[in-house]
């Protein structure tokens, strides 16, 4: 049982490690070993007894550094390798993912491809993406942005709405006044009544429907 804990820490330790930039992984993994092989090549006399725990104990560290400068090293390369591979497997699914019909491809959607497909739109045009604040498996969910120093809520809890009316949008503007934002993007999958589109125009809103959404997945080939 023992056994299969420490295992079982391992793996989720390299997962973890997998899910950062495979440069990160590398760099440490080559400070590690600097640092390690260094401490392994000096002398008992650089060390006095209250840093390095006496001189009889000295040798003991230096002698599990001799194996260390090369054990944590590979372990941080193993995960740079993972990393790697994580990356080139999510633009390989996204390249066959955004390939298909951007009709039929947004209508079969999810929520986390519809999440992610706002993200990198809105990161592509210059926004830094802060986070969501009601994301959930419903799809309720508000993008927080930010660009140039002002932040912009996304509105898109009724994403799947096949037609949207004033209602939602005077919902979402008392909120955009209430938290001070510049500005505001409604999304849907569907198509705005004339009244919505007429209410947008005089505020801060931006709409944004099915059509649009389509160009954007258009647009995002040139980027995978």
């Amino acid at each position: 049982m023992a056994q299969s804990r420490r295992t079982s820490s391992y793996t989720d330790l390299l997962i973890i490690l997998g899910r950062m930039p495979w440069w990160i992984n590398l760099a440490i993994a080559l400070v590690s070993w600097i640092l390690l092989h260094e401490y392994s090549a000096s002398s008992i006399s650089t060390f006095s007894e209250h840093r390095a725990g006496g001189v009889l104990t000295a040798p003991l560290f230096r002698h599990l550094a001799m194996y260390a400068q090369y054990l944590l090293p590979l372990g941080f390369l193993c995960a740079a390798a993972v990393a790697a591979l994580n990356r080139l497997a999510l633009r390989r699914q996204s390249r066959l993912f955004l390939m298909q019909d951007p009709a039929a491809l947004l209508s079969a959607m999810g929520w986390p491809a519809f999440v992610q497909l706002l993200e990198q739109t809105y990161k592509h045009k210059g926004y830094r993406v802060l986070g969501s604040s009601l994301a959930d498996g419903d799809g309720s969910c508000d993008l927080l942005l930010q660009r140039s120093g002002e932040r912009y809520l996304v509105y898109c809890r009724h994403w799947r709405a096949s037609r949207l009316g004033v209602a939602p949008l005077r919902e979402f503007f008392t909120r955009i006044v209430a938290e001070g934002a510049a500005g505001g993007f409604v999304i849907i999958t569907g198509e705005f009544c004339a009244e919505a589109r007429a209410f947008a125009a005089e505020r801060q809103l931006e709409l944004v429907d099915g059509a649009r959404l389509q160009r954007w997945i258009l647009a995002g080939r040139r980027f995978i």
